[in-house]
């Protein structure tokens, strides 16, 4: 993105309530007040903004006047970026969406409960005192847009602009007359956010579940959503006497390490009498696969898609009996899909619980004695689960869950048939593990880690999936940086810098900026714990270089934390070069870290 750098001195306003903003600012240094107009006029104080926090974004997500005056409390340093080139970064980046909107919530949050203090009334956060269930962040985006366009005399309900996404139903393997295909679009067509319509070209489905047979099948459905050309999901299969067997592709390839993610051998079983709950789950799971483009998109999506689940009822009293455990098991598994992809979005822990909890009753529905690819992506996907509520609640006990659940996968896959899906199993499992061993200090889990990464890149060759590859690679590098460090060797660290490097071959800041800053930000760990452990000063400047181009993308794409901690490093390597510099000679102790 194109940026430019400005600086505002004490008491000057950047911008001011109800005019037109041209751009979004990062703040590099300073604190700036962001206020309101109350209902008596006075202003009221919504948020203070410091370094590297975004300032004016809301604009970029309604294209609305300024919300908010930005005066400045203590001189600021700020970047500018275009509106226009802002929310083209949106639209191609959802995770940074996700974090923009969460900054919006929070600050939209601050604002009501202020703003309904000064009345001495009931706000939008709700009655003080009583449970309110909490919204989604993009749910409160949605209404308190909703709100201003209301009181602005717009009137128009949110999203209610936004065209619907539109589904492609091929023609069904198994459907001569094409009646099944044209029912099977009805019962979508109609429901909130979708446009959906029967085909004429069908999408042959593979005869089992070989993984080359998936993967040329997913090519064919691709191929087909690139000739038609408007279709933002295309829905695909085969019906025979017990019902549909249903795959879902979408515009974009989803991300294989997000728990929930719709992959090659998601398939969707429903009964053929189309009887409730049918309908609802078949519109959840639609809603659930498709990977929106655009932030318009992303809030009509967040807006539909818990709605549906909720419409479903409790799980898996839900699913009528006569559907038996094989169709049971497969609405669980991809209900657990939408679960984990509702959660993703605002981290609502009860997302994450309900996923879980369709995962294990779908796992509970398995044949007994059958531990073939079904179980491993159920498991797979558990542990995903069970790993992201980790994360968030340091939770060393539910990461052993998560581990024990990918371990358990693993043993269910064979390489040699399903080499994509046994590499990637490896990889998560080498994630688990070096969490774990970071929270609970359990030193011989790296070694763990460090076989699992190993085995991940034979199946990974850097020939043949390159970034894969790169992306494991990344992960050694720091698995390795953890043990050379946790065994004080130099020699251990030196493998930590190559491996950084090797990745670097094949991640680039023009094409994966995000990337190559993570991959920086550990070869510059590296090269100062080399250092450290050598007792000596020759990679610190090399160290500086790589925390500075890490620091400099972070900023630039809005990743907080990263550049704080980016920004940390950096900050402390450049103290021990300047120690370095006026004494002349090198550190030998580093006992000043």
């Amino acid at each position: 993105m194109k940026t430019s750098e400005r600086t505002f001195e004490s008491g000057s306003v950047i911008f001011h309530e109800g005019e037109n903003g041209d751009s979004v600012f990062i703040v590099e240094s300073g604190r700036i007040e962001l206020t309101k107009a109350g209902p008596d006029g006075q202003p009221v104080q919504l948020a203070m903004i410091g370094a590297n926090e975004l300032l004016g974004e809301m604009g970029a997500v309604d294209d609305a006047p300024r919300g908010a005056t930005a005066r400045v409390l203590e001189t600021a340093r700020v970047r500018a970026i275009p509106r226009r080139e802002f929310k083209a970064w949106l639209q191609q980046e959802p995770d940074a969406a996700m974090r923009v909107i969460a900054v919006l919530v929070e600050r939209l949050r601050a604002a009501d409960a202020l703003i309904a203090r000064s009345k001495g009334a009931v706000g939008a956060a709700g009655i003080e005192g009583q449970a309110q269930p909490a919204p989604g962040l993009i749910e409160a985006v949605i209404t308190w847009i909703g709100r201003r366009r209301t009181r602005a005399g717009g009137g128009q309900a949110p999203g209610a602009e936004t065209p619907p996404f539109k589904i492609g139903v091929a023609v069904l393997d198994n459907d001569t007359d094409r009646a099944w295909t044209q029912a099977l679009a009805g019962l979508l067509e109609g429901k909130t956010g979708i446009a959906a319509r029967a085909l004429e070209t069908p999408v042959q489905p593979p005869t089992d579940d070989n993984q080359a047979q998936m993967f040329a099948a997913v090519v064919r459905a691709r191929q087909l959503l690139a000739q038609i050309g408007d279709l933002d999901l295309l829905i695909w299969g085969a019906v025979d006497e017990n019902g549909f067997s249903l795959a879902f592709t979408g515009l974009a390839p989803s991300d294989d390490e997000r728990p929930g993610n719709f992959g090659p051998y998601v398939r969707l079983s429903l009964a053929a009498d189309m009887e409730a709950p049918v309908v609802e789950v078949l519109y959840a799971v639609a809603l659930a696969a498709i990977e929106p483009s655009t932030d318009a998109q992303h809030m009509l999506l967040h807006r539909a898609l818990p709605a549906a689940l909720d419409a479903i009822g409790d799980l898996p009293k839900a699913l009528p009996n006569p559907w038996g455990a094989a169709l049971q098991r497969s609405a669980l598994g991809c209900l657990g899909h939408a679960f984990a992809t509702v959660a993703a979005w605002d981290g609502d822990k009860r997302w994450y619980e309900r996923a879980a909890e369709a995962y294990r009753a779908a796992i509970q529905r398995l044949p007994r004695g059958d531990h073939g690819i079904d179980e491993a992506l159920l498991r797979r996907h558990l542990g995903g689960v069970l790993m992201a509520m980790a994360d968030k609640r340091q939770d060393a006990a539910m990461l052993e869950a998560a581990v024990t659940e990918f371990r358990t996968g693993l043993e269910c896959l064979m390489k040699t048939t399903h080499p994509q899906e046994w590499g990637g199993a490896q990889n998560r499992l080498g994630l688990a593990l070096q969490k774990l061993d970071l929270l609970s200090g359990r030193s011989d889990l790296i070694k763990d880690a460090l076989a699992a990464f190993h085995a991940a890149l034979t199946a990974f060759p850097r020939a043949e999936a390159p970034q894969r590859w790169a992306e494991v690679m990344n992960n050694l590098a720091q698995a390795l940086q953890t043990y050379g460090d946790q065994v004080k060797s130099p020699e251990v660290l030196e493998r930590a810098v190559e491996a950084c490097k090797a990745a670097l071959e094949l991640r680039f800041r023009e094409r994966q900026p995000l990337a190559w800053a993570a991959t920086q930000n550990t070869l510059g760990s590296a090269l100062f714990l080399l250092d450290k452990h050598r007792q000596s000063t020759e990679h610190l400047d090399q160290a500086a270089v790589a925390f500075a181009g890490a620091l400099d993308v972070f900023r630039q794409f809005g990743a907080a934390k990263q550049a704080q901690v980016a920004m940390r490093n950096l900050a402390h390597v450049q103290k021990l070069i300047k120690l370095r510099a006026e004494r002349k000679v090198a550190m030998p102790d580093w006992a000043e870290d």
